[in-house]
């Protein structure tokens, strides 16, 4: 079966079951696809419904007849967030791209003592427009019928705090700590509807940063005698998460 391009709708179809395109989309489908009037593409509404849509009219607005609603069951039964270490360079749109792929519901970046990295508000804010972006094309081309949020940077006070929150309400907080010699993923118990996972920078955690997170809930975990990158850590996270409670493997 040829997969079919797939965009994300603002609204869902109208009552008579028509769809409408605009913007860097409609571009998309016009002058990059190069699609006609027949050819097909999937929608997906902000409810993640899809749907088989018959394209009627291309140009800056792609105008569209729904077909038929397809099943969606691409998303995780698992909610995941991945707290990740701002890294340098590149590092971080390969993480958020793939850890898109991989299910995660949320990715939010933060600093903490060893992030190298130092971003001013501004530069921030476009990072987080480009991350957000490169988000979207993730979930397009996985087939994710939900596109991650990418939130804004937090400081490793805003962590602490969220791991405390989130401990409180149920959810599974885990740590990659590389001093962690004892417990494992295989050692956590439970079936958590609700899992976080955290990764430091490339210089990882300070002791005391690493025991302030554990003292909010956090619970520490080695992932083997190596040692992985920030970029390799939270996606090998993601990953034996995704299989042993989600819908990986």
């Amino acid at each position: 079966m040829i997969q079919l391009a797939r965009f994300f709708l603002q609204t869902g179809p109208s009552r008579d079951g028509q769809v409408v395109i605009s913007g860097d989309d409609a571009h998309h489908i016009t002058r990059v696809l190069r699609l006609n009037v027949d050819d097909r593409i999937e929608c997906v509404d902000p409810e993640g419904c899809v749907y088989l849509v018959r394209i009627k009219k291309t140009g800056p607005e792609v105008v569209g007849a729904v077909d038929e609603r397809l099943p969606g069951h691409q998303e995780s039964p698992l909610v995941l967030t991945l707290w990740q270490g701002l890294a340098k360079g590149d590092k971080m749109d390969l993480v958020i791209q793939k850890a898109v792929e991989l299910g995660a519901a949320e990715i939010v970046p933060f600093t903490s003592r060893y992030t190298v990295v130092k971003l001013e508000e501004k530069k921030a804010k476009t990072r987080r427009e480009r991350w957000q972006r490169i988000a979207l094309e993730a979930a397009k081309q996985c087939g994710r019928t939900r596109v991650p949020e990418v939130s804004r940077l937090h400081s490793f006070a805003e962590l602490a705090a969220n791991v405390q929150q989130r401990q409180s309400e149920g959810e599974l907080v885990v740590l990659a700590y590389e001093a962690e010699r004892d417990q494992g993923l295989k050692d956590l118990q439970g079936k958590p509807a609700r899992v976080s996972v955290i990764v430091g920078p490339e210089g990882g955690f300070s002791p005391e940063e690493a025991e302030t997170l554990q003292s909010a809930g956090a619970q520490a975990v080695t992932l083997g005698p190596r040692i992985l990158r920030t970029e390799t850590a939270g996606l090998v996270l993601l990953s034996i998460i995704g299989y042993k409670w989600g819908d990986l493997g």
